[in-house]
């Protein structure tokens, strides 16, 4: 549809989720560029610039995307020009804020392949945007639960472990230095009853490796140690996202060679409980291995070995 802007200046904003995109809907970064030079053509609009991301369009901080804005309302010029408005982006109340900011300043945004002058087809195909993107996420994660279920593994391996791939089959064993390492954790956890940052603190110490090969973190200590992968489980869905509902957990017993036992690994969560809902202080000083887990048979609290 054409739309008598011309004697304007217009800047494309183009926008991909991953680098080697070209599928989605026809929408590499080359295809969108021509559409948009065509139509500024078509339309007698000067193009002035271009804005470009790589990026999800879930996410409101892209770069590029704030660099237009501020260009634009700054008075860089009078069109943005996109292919599609979920090319804009996907979170509707984003768009819509965005668009309607950009019109206090008579600054147009229009889309080569779309209609998006009214204001509801423009709540509506924002809403679709976002709908869109909220299905695509939960397909994948449906993907990774079933895959999860099926004893797939995805991400880089847990700390501990390595796997071994086979032609294409894959296996899993103890990476020694690293197992070593989460033994330490163990014991200073559990019989020094020692928290997360004295945990660190002598890893450091005594040289145990971390993956990245820096000193070790409170909170590095504290995902290795509420990690159920070191007593050989695989989990899935255990942690929901921010502005994700909460999923069922996928657990798969046994798909790591297990570095501490189901006994170890009870003792251990039953510590970390008892650090984490006790009240800094004696309690987490003691030498005293009972600190904590010995209860006043009166009124219920933590007793602290003198």
């Amino acid at each position: 549809m054409v739309i008598a802007v011309s004697s304007k200046r217009a800047v494309a904003y183009l926008r991909v989720s991953t680098v080697d995109q070209a599928g989605e809907r026809h929408s590499s970064l080359e295809t969108q560029e021509a559409r948009i030079r065509a139509y500024c053509e078509a339309n007698g609009l000067a193009h002035v610039g271009r804005f470009t991301d790589v990026l999800s369009g879930r996410r409101d901080d892209r770069g590029e995307y704030r660099r237009m804005i501020d260009f634009m309302l700054n008075g860089g010029a009078d069109v943005v020009v996109v292919q599609f408005l979920d090319r804009f982006g996907r979170n509707p109340r984003e768009i819509l804020t965005r668009i309607w900011q950009l019109q206090e300043r008579n600054v147009q945004v229009v889309a080569t392949d779309e209609d998006i002058r009214e204001e509801l087809v423009l709540l509506v195909r924002a809403g679709l945007a976002g709908a869109e993107s909220k299905r695509t996420s939960e397909r994948v994660r449906a993907y990774m639960g079933r895959s999860a279920e099926k004893g797939m593994h995805f991400g880089r391996a847990p700390y501990g472990y390595r796997f071994i791939k086979i032609n294409d089959q894959i296996t899993w064993e103890q990476e020694p230095r690293e197992a070593t390492a989460v033994r330490e954790m163990y014991r200073l956890a559990v019989e020094e009853n020692v928290g997360y940052k004295s945990i660190a603190d002598e890893l450091t110490r005594q040289g145990h490796p971390t993956r990245e090969g820096r000193a070790w973190a409170a909170y590095t200590v504290q995902h290795v140690l509420t990690s159920e992968s070191i007593a050989g489980a695989l989990t899935y869905g255990k942690r929901p996202r921010k502005g994700n509902p909460e999923r069922e957990t996928v657990r798969v017993p046994d798909f790591f060679p297990a570095i501490l036992t189901s006994d170890e690994w009870r003792r251990l969560q039953e510590r970390l409980a008892i650090r984490r809902e006790s009240a800094r202080g004696g309690t987490h000083r003691s030498d005293y291995l009972l600190s904590g887990i010995a209860r006043c048979g009166q009124c219920g609290g933590p007793m602290v070995g003198k």
